[in-house]
């Protein structure tokens, strides 16, 4: 019987595996777990399948998705690139997206953007100063932040309001509106398929985020389908 026994059940398993996948092809809908663009928006590497995240370093929910989101674009494929895009639609967030556009700049990002995640988020501090309904980087706040991380934090400041960083934001925030986004965090593959826990098939679940980057895989698949 042991012998028999052994065949069978492997059998059974792989019936259960095909019907699951089976399962899975048709799992994500549009409408439901995505939203395709009207219009697609070119990728900057024609190469790659582009994933591309809006975030703010103030929402809780980014600061959550981060080590789950740095978790997948480990084991993401060689044909798969992630890029980022700092929210705008408040004065302090052109604070912190000026920030985020500083570290790339200088080459630091690697070094600063879990800092400054973990300062705002941590902390409470928003590296902003308030003057009515002005927003202004707090530049002092700024510079010792970088200077903690062993990076030039007065070259950081330096920086906040130049002319090439000012570029930065425009360019992102004429992405955020191509993309239509107005959440954070939500993600976009190829440039064509919008992705939030927003939608309906997201209604009720409780690992949102994760399922965020499951849709995010089958569009990838898609899109390679697609390609050819």
């Amino acid at each position: 019987m042991r012998a028999v026994a052994a065949p069978l059940s492997l059998l059974f398993a792989l019936l259960f595996s095909l019907t699951a996948c089976a399962q899975d092809s048709g799992q994500f809908k549009e409408g439901q777990h995505y939203q395709v663009l009207p219009q697609t928006v070119p990728q900057k590497d024609d190469s790659k399948i582009e994933v591309t995240e809006l975030f703010w370093y103030g929402c809780g929910h980014c600061y959550h998705f981060e080590p789950i989101l740095n978790r997948w674009k480990k084991g993401a494929p060689e044909d798969v690139a992630l890029l980022k895009v700092p929210a705008i639609w408040q004065p302090v967030m052109e604070v912190h997206a000026r920030m985020y556009y500083v570290a790339e700049a200088m080459g630091v990002l690697d070094k600063m953007h879990q800092p400054i995640f973990n300062a705002i988020n941590n902390e409470r501090k928003m590296f902003a100063t308030r003057e009515g309904r002005e927003w202004n980087p707090d530049l002092k706040a700024i510079e010792t932040l970088f200077n903690q991380q062993g990076v030039d934090g007065a070259k950081a400041a330096k920086l906040m309001n130049s002319f090439a960083i000012s570029s930065k934001v425009k360019q992102g925030s004429a992405s955020q509106r191509a993309y239509q986004l107005s959440g954070t965090p939500e993600v976009v593959v190829a440039g064509k398929y919008r992705i939030s826990t927003s939608l309906p098939g997201f209604k009720g679940k409780s690992d949102g985020q994760q399922m965020m980057l499951e849709v995010a895989d089958y569009l990838i698949a898609k899109e390679r389908a697609d390609k050819g």
